[in-house]
């Protein structure tokens, strides 16, 4: 069988080099007999972790790990009669996370409890992002916004994340951002593998964070599927839930490490998930001593204006309150 087996080009369109992928069962060797496979995969098909490793490394195949995968409609079903407009008591602090694509800017907000995360709004605001002020400008009219909190106090945006990983739009994104920076209105990019929250980039010249995505969606997944502490407006659509659940976690072996990572859901976008994921990390660059803001909108007053200077161009060391 082997000997008649042949090649299959099943991406015709990558030209100058070749990547090539098979299984144990092509092998000749007595111990990798189909038979042998047979018992092992019997044995293994228990244990988790067993089943695992004979999946990684005789299949050649990435492993999901049960769970790992969100259900969309179940997310949909925790709604709860809060939003932007009406705050919940809980709320302390203001984020938001912007995801930019070529013809709209998209956000979601979330309020920060000393628990629980809640998802406020989500939202676009459309126009040619590289050729039109239109987007930016209502962006910026909405990012300034005032929003009474039910103690009677106000809440003004505590941190703001807009995504400049597109190379085509990342010099908008950063004209955009640089005036606002005292603001915490922060371009940054997102990477992939272990990382802090966020943290300065270290290339020099560049006046933008670097976002462990990987970190934030692990974190995020484990509380989704953990518990209630995230919960969600019943302003957000289905579109919103569907966005939010779509990627999945798999871990895959790389000279024999097990290597986990975010793979996306076929037919599925993700600029919900990015966005929460942007507002998630940006909350590290808040320093704001919750006690106080805590009293302060308790006692209908104004929750305390962030200062007008930023202390240092990485926004006073922010890496190091992640």
């Amino acid at each position: 069988m082997v000997n008649r087996g042949r090649w299959v080009k099943t991406a015709p369109e990558v030209q100058n080099h070749a990547g090539f992928k098979t299984n144990v069962l092509v092998s000749t060797l007595p111990a990798a007999s189909w038979g042998n496979i047979a018992r092992e995969f019997l044995a293994a098909k228990d244990h988790p972790d067993l089943l695992q490793s004979w999946t990684n490394t005789l299949m050649a195949e990435g492993w999901r790990q049960a769970g790992q995968e969100l259900d969309d409609s179940a997310l949909a079903n925790r709604r709860e009669p809060f939003s932007l407009e009406d705050l919940p008591p809980e709320t302390l602090l203001l984020t938001c996370g912007v995801d930019v694509q070529h013809d709209r800017l998209e956000t979601v907000t979330l309020a920060h409890g000393r628990t629980d995360t809640f998802v406020l709004d989500a939202r676009a605001f459309w126009g040619p992002v590289n050729e039109s002020d239109t987007p930016w400008a209502e962006l910026d009219a909405f990012l300034a916004q005032t929003h009474i909190h039910p103690g009677g106090g106000i809440l003004r945006m505590d941190a703001v994340a807009v995504d400049s990983s597109d190379g085509q739009t990342m010099d908008r994104v950063l004209a955009f951002c640089q005036p606002k920076l005292s603001r915490r209105i922060v371009p940054i990019k997102g990477a992939d593998g272990q990382r802090p929250a966020i943290r300065p980039s270290a290339t020099k010249g560049q006046r933008l964070f670097i976002v462990g995505v990987d970190g934030i969606k692990a974190n995020l997944t484990e509380r989704l599927m953990r518990g209630t502490s995230i919960r969600f407006s019943d302003t957000l659509d289905a579109r919103f839930f569907e966005e939010l659940a779509s990627e999945r976690r798999v871990v895959k072996y790389q000279r024999g490490a097990p290597k986990a990572s975010w793979e996306r859901i076929p037919g599925k976008r993700a600029e919900a998930l990015d966005c929460v994921v942007y507002a998630l990390a940006v909350r590290g660059l808040v320093g704001v001593n919750l006690d106080m803001r805590e009293q302060e909108l308790a006692d209908r007053g104004t929750a305390t204006p962030r200062p007008a200077v930023v202390k240092s161009k990485w926004l006073g060391n922010a890496g190091n309150r992640i």
